[in-house]
């Protein structure tokens, strides 16, 4: 059944698979008990019903069901639920709802803004700090309304549509949305967090494959939804931690419009086009052209 869902690449990502197969084993055994029962009852109903012969009468293999086989199947489907719940589905949401320890490995804290139908990434930079942001210093140029007066802010790093993580290392994602309710869905993750506006939320996994996929929002945000796509990586450490030096170094570069579009890195020319897949017309705004002419973000 591995193969009827998307590839395992984060740490929880067994468990919750495993709780899904069962349940669906239990709901396959449920069904086909239910099924038995309905079978026989039909055929011993419909053979007391052509004899027209009082019970006593009726050879044994033919008399109704007795009264209690429902209430016996019905005990069996609760105990197989309790079972469930209790050995497997509550233990990996407990195991999910744990926020990462400290203690483990020091976790990569990553900001997502969504806004029709863009995601906005922000990394903290080599220092590991995030500089301060003001709404009303965002524009075409600077989507997550970055400070530069703010000396954290210096190496920031804000790139749309494309989410770089390293892999073996626990990822926080702090979510916010600007206008409706999104749905920010890794699949291969097992990462689906639901993003309101006026409220931050926060998703944490650790990936442990690498590879590249798609960042999907699951929750229809407008006549647009179909292209608020961007795309997520899985590097080594070292490859990750080299990607990052080198946004950063690009910060340093005249700004010739260059710096933060899709020919400044592959992966981001790569990420630019699964948004380019989707027409901007009018619903795309000025983030299209921000992204793929390369305006500073």
């Amino acid at each position: 059944m591995s193969n009827l869902w998307p590839e395992a690449a984060s740490a929880h990502a067994a468990a919750l698979d495993a709780v899904l197969m069962h349940a669906h084993l239990h709901m396959a055994a449920v069904f086909m008990l239910w099924l038995g029962i309905l079978l026989v009852a039909l055929w011993k109903g419909r053979s007391t019903h052509a004899t027209g012969a009082p019970d006593d009468s009726v050879p044994t293999a033919l008399r109704p069901v007795p009264a209690c086989w429902p209430w016996v199947a019905m005990a069996l489907v609760v105990a197989g639920d309790v079972v469930l719940l209790t050995t497997e589905a509550l233990p990996a949401w407990h195991a999910r709802m744990q926020p990462p320890s400290p203690q483990d490995a020091t976790p990569l804290e990553i900001h997502v803004e969504a806004e029709q139908y863009v995601w906005h990434v922000h990394y903290a930079g080599l220092d590991d700090r995030f500089g301060r942001t003001d709404p009303a210093r965002i524009d075409a140029g600077n989507a997550m309304g970055l400070d530069d007066t703010d000396p954290a802010s210096q190496d920031d790093v804000m790139i749309d549509n494309l989410l770089m993580l390293p892999q073996g290392r626990p990822v926080v994602v702090q979510l916010k949305s600007r206008d409706v309710i999104h749905s920010f869905t890794l699949p291969e993750m097992r990462v689906k967090q639901d993003v309101t506006p006026g409220l931050t939320s926060r998703a944490w996994f650790t990936p442990i494959h690498p590879g590249a996929w798609d960042i999907t929002c699951s929750q229809l945000c407008g006549a647009g939804h179909y292209r608020m796509r961007g795309q997520y990586r899985v590097l080594s450490p070292e490859a990750w931690q080299a990607w990052l030096s080198e946004e950063v170094a690009l910060l340093a570069l005249p700004d010739i419009g260059t710096r933060s579009g899709p020919h400044a890195h592959p992966l981001r020319a790569e990420a630019a086009h699964v948004v380019a897949r989707g027409l901007p017309g009018l619903l795309g705004r000025h983030y299209f052209n921000a992204l793929i002419f390369g305006q500073r973000h």
